[in-house]
Order: C-alpha cells, then sequence, then structure tokens
C-alpha cells in the first residue's frame, strides 16, 4: 500500500514538473515577438534615414524660393532623411540647371525633386530614370513622374479675381497683365482672372503680358491706360513685381482707385499692400511647397499611395490680413 503511494505521489510531481517546464516554453515566443517588432521598428527608423532626396529648384537666390527651401529643409529634418537641395544662379540659368541634375542623378538618390526651368530640356536629361520624379511649383511631363506638388493656378487667380470683382462691382472693366504669354503657368493665371470677371459681369479690355518684369509692366500699363482713356477699374497681375510696376503707372498716370491684385504673396508684395500701393496678391504657400514635395518622395520611396497632384493651396492677402501674413513669411526665413 505504502509502495502504491509513494508511486502515485512520484506520477503527480513528474506530471507538475512537466506542466512548469511547458509553461516557460510558452512565455518564449511571447519574448521572442516583442524582440522581433522592437528590431522590425528600429530597421525601418534605419531605412528611413538611408532615403536619399535630391531636390532641384530653379534657383536658390530669390525671396520666393527661399520659402520653398526652407519648406524643403524642415521637411528633411521633421522626416529624418538626407535632401540634397541645389538650384541654379538665376531662373534663365537654363543650362547649369540641367548639369546639376546630370550630376545629381549620377551621384545615385533615392527619389528626385525638380522645378524645372525648361519643361522639354529638363525632361530629355531626366531621361528614363527609375527612381520617383516629383515635379514642384511648376508641372512637366516628365518619364517616371509620380506626382505634382504646387498651386492649383486656375483656382488661386479665380479667388484673386473674385475678391477684385467684389471690390470694383459689376459693370467695371478690367485689365490683365500676364507673364510670359504660352507658358503653362501664365495661361492657367489667365483662365482663372478671366473667369472671375466673366462670373460677375466684368468686361476684360485688354490682356498683354510684361515677361514678369516691373519696369515692362509699368509701361504696359501706361499704354493700358492712354488706349483706355483711364477708364479702367481692376488690374490682374501674374505676379507681385508685374502688380508693383502696374501701380507705379497708375500712380504716375494719376489714375486713382483701382484694384490691383499681384501673384505670389512675397514680402514684398503683402508690404506693398500694407503700404496701400496694391489691393491683394493670391498668396502661393512656397514654404509648403517644398516641404509636401519631400514628404511626397519619401512616401514614393517607401512605396506608399501619393496623388497625383498635391494642391497646396491659396491664400488672398489684403489689408484684413496682411500685417499677419508678413510675420508669417519672416517666421519661415530664421
Amino acid at each position: 500500500m505504502k509502495k502504491r503511494i509513494l508511486s502515485m505521489m512520484l506520477v503527480s510531481a513528474l506530471l507538475v514538473s512537466a506542466t512548469g517546464c511547458a509553461g516557460k516554453k510558452a512565455d518564449t515566443p511571447a519574448a521572442s515577438s516583442e524582440a522581433a517588432t522592437t528590431s522590425a521598428s528600429a530597421s525601418a527608423s534605419a531605412s528611413t534615414g538611408d532615403i536619399k532626396v535630391g531636390v532641384i529648384l530653379k534657383t536658390l537666390s530669390s525671396e520666393y524660393w527661399s520659402y520653398v527651401a526652407a519648406g524643403v529643409n524642415a521637411a528633411s529634418k521633421d522626416l529624418g532623411v538626407s535632401v540634397d537641395l541645389q538650384g541654379p544662379a538665376s531662373e534663365t540659368a537654363y543650362d547649369e540647371q540641367n548639369n546639376m541634375i546630370e550630376t545629381m542623378l549620377a551621384g545615385g538618390i533615392d527619389a528626385f525633386v525638380i522645378s524645372p526651368l525648361q519643361s522639354e530640356s529638363v525632361a530629355s536629361v531626366i531621361g528614363d530614370v527609375k527612381i520617383p520624379v516629383i515635379t514642384v511649383d511648376t508641372d512637366a511631363e516628365i518619364p517616371g513622374k509620380v506626382a505634382f506638388v504646387g498651386t492649383g493656378n486656375d483656382k488661386a487667380a479665380y479667388q484673386g479675381g473674385l475678391f477684385a470683382a467684389e471690390k470694383a462691382g459689376k459693370g467695371t472693366k478690367a485689365v490683365i497683365i500676364g507673364g510670359v504669354e504660352g507658358n503653362a503657368t501664365s495661361d492657367a493665371r489667365q483662365a482663372g482672372y478671366t473667369r472671375a470677371m466673366e462670373e460677375n459681369g466684368i468686361e476684360i479690355v485688354s490682356v498683354q503680358y510684361a515677361q514678369s518684369n516691373p519696369d515692362t509692366a509699368a509701361n504696359v500699363m501706361e499704354n493700358m491706360i492712354t488706349a483706355q482713356s483711364g477708364d479702367i477699374q481692376i488690374v490682374l497681375c501674374h505676379n507681385d513685381d508685374t502688380a508693383a510696376g502696374a501701380a507705379t503707372a497708375c500712380k504716375q498716370s494719376g489714375l486713382k482707385d483701382v484694384v490691383i491684385v499681384g501673384f505670389d504673396g512675397n514680402q514684398s508684395g503683402v508690404q506693398n499692400i500694407i503700404d496701400g500701393t496694391i489691393s491683394a496678391t493670391c498668396a502661393q504657400s512656397a514654404y509648403t511647397m517644398g516641404y509636401k514635395a519631400v514628404e511626397t518622395a519619401v512616401k514614393s520611396v517607401k512605396g506608399e499611395t501619393v496623388k497625383s497632384f498635391v494642391d497646396t493651396g491659396c491664400e488672398v492677402i489684403s489689408s484684413d490680413n496682411a500685417k499677419e501674413y508678413l510675420e508669417k513669411l519672416k517666421g519661415y526665413l530664421k
């Protein structure tokens, strides 16, 4: 009997021991899973840090492009990626930009952001690359392009046109001073302005181009004033420099109470609103363009879905919000 009891006790002890061993084995996969998660997280972080985005803007030597560059640098810091940011000496240094493109692509990058000076030649230089290409500010048909990041120019100009129409009223007359005739950006802005005028019963009596030059714009505006015998209530411009030139001509001609709208929203343009030189500007979010361009490039490298058009929006700046917006612009460049 004693032997039987001892035998039963021995079997029970063995069962408890086996159960304890099984419990330890069940805990092991959980520890391994946690380690694997940590490792995967570290690997993802490392891979993000290894991403290199090449960015070539139209230039780095202007106020507008300094905002785009600030956005690029901010995205690089926030997203933890390496960015090679370059730009030619001016917006007419076509060969310099093309040479930069060749060198950058040969150097090895994971994604490429470009604001083309000459769309066709830039597309030719880029060729059939095997990395994501993102156009910023100015779109172009480029092989490998996955997205365009920039302003919806038609929509933005339409907003500026509505502001002018409300200020001047139905039955007034407007003129448009464009940038470069035949340029896609100029065409889109003209279309937006035109739509706003037509919808509000305002006649566009003249459309001329000033090559985005304030002195040329002043001459063009002077000729328009003469041709229309001063019967002009609205001047819609394709950039802030053109608006400043038009304002100079209006002042010299003694033409008052004219609603002058610019485009871009640079500090100089916003200051002109504060000073009463022009009425408003269609402010592009240049900083956001730079930031979103890098962000879109990184998403593309990671295989994430991106929109083919990332609209960075527009804000009409007038005397109501000019001072606040000017401080915002200054903050980007600190």
